[in-house]
């Protein structure tokens, strides 16, 4: 009798510690990083707006103490850039920041808040238009983390042109590099619109292949050292321009609650944060254009209302092409068009 109960308290406590070693190596295991790979559309230190994504990644690792790391792989000499959206949603890497509209032929018309009168563009985590921005890329596969630029005058696209222009019909029949973003704009001002990738347009100028382009200021303008043969600057912002942050939606939905938290508060982090830098760079980069003889272009108030309304009406008519009419008057209300 002495010699079973002595086998059954064996048992018992070996029992015992295997649940407890189970208990350790659950916590353990709670306990590793989750760790995420990351590449983005231009390399850091070359483009200012590539480091608003390197800061968010810093700040993910920053916030969680090492218990989210992200992995910064690469740019396009990773995965060649337009081809990163699709990577993304494919699971190729986990996490990407990049211009807003490069999404514009997953997400029809995602990249509305291009044009938002707002702070920041999306109002950031837990906002209404964010969610609803969140919304049209979840029905594609990716998780949207937010949009990070400078105010509602800073970080924009602008124009250059080779000519002095006082009025939009100056700008019909001249040929204007632009990225997908300004091209309804330009080819609705009678202008050519022309594709060009950034390292081309510096001979286009130079050769007069292009009298124009659309570019951010703020995002390395002399980098490209465009001040030695671009002429003048229309001041008047177009859309605007920063970055996105999107997650593969499975490896999303795959992350611990509190990871996800880290990452919504890394996202409202690097918009306050990219504010100061946006503008700080826009005014070093303007800075630059003047001392090498670049003269800036300033409308009459009635012509600068021109042409924010008729740059804004422009994409708009793009978007009600592209969105189900819900997703178009819901897009206006959140912007507050009317």
């Amino acid at each position: 009798m002495k010699s079973l109960i002595s086998a059954t308290l064996s048992a018992v406590l070996a029992l015992g510690f295997l649940a407890a070693d189970s208990v350790i190596l659950a916590d353990v295991k709670a306990q590793s990083p989750v760790k995420l790979t990351m590449v983005g559309a231009w390399k850091p230190k070359v483009s200012p707006a590539a480091d608003m994504g390197i800061k968010f990644k810093d700040f993910v690792n920053e916030i969680s103490g090492g218990k989210v790391v992200i992995d910064f792989k690469g740019a396009s000499d990773v995965v060649p850039t337009f081809d990163q959206p699709a990577a993304l949603v494919k699971g190729v890497f986990d996490v990407w920041y990049g211009a807003p509209n490069y999404w514009a032929g997953i997400v029809r018309g995602g990249y509305f808040p291009e044009m938002s009168p707002y702070d920041i563009p999306d109002k950031g985590p837990g906002s209404d238009l964010f969610k609803f921005v969140n919304k049209l890329h979840e029905a594609h596969g990716v998780q949207y983390l937010g949009h990070m630029t400078g105010g509602p005058n800073e970080g924009n696209h602008f124009l250059y042109t080779q000519k002095k222009i006082t009025r939009i019909e100056d700008l019909k029949g001249m040929k204007v590099r632009v990225p997908p973003l300004t091209r309804f704009f330009v080819a609705g001002m009678g202008a050519e619109p022309v594709t060009l990738p950034p390292g081309d347009v510096y001979l286009a100028l130079e050769r007069g292949t292009v009298e124009g382009f659309t570019w951010p200021v703020f995002d390395g303008f002399t980098n490209f050292g465009w001040q030695e043969v671009s002429k003048f600057m229309v001041v008047h912002p177009l859309y605007r321009d920063g970055i996105s942050i999107l997650v593969n939606q499975a490896k999303w939905k795959a992350l611990p609650d509190d990871a996800k938290k880290v990452m919504y508060e890394a996202a409202a982090k690097t918009q306050a944060w990219s504010r100061g830098w946006v503008a700080q760079q826009q005014a070093e980069q303007i800075k630059k254009m003047k001392a090498a003889g670049m003269q800036m272009i300033e409308f009459s108030p009635a012509e600068a209302k021109r042409w924010t309304d008729t740059s804004r009406s422009a994409l708009w008519a793009h978007f009600k092409s592209v969105m189900t009419p819900e997703n178009y008057a819901e897009a206006r209300k959140l912007l507050g068009e009317k």
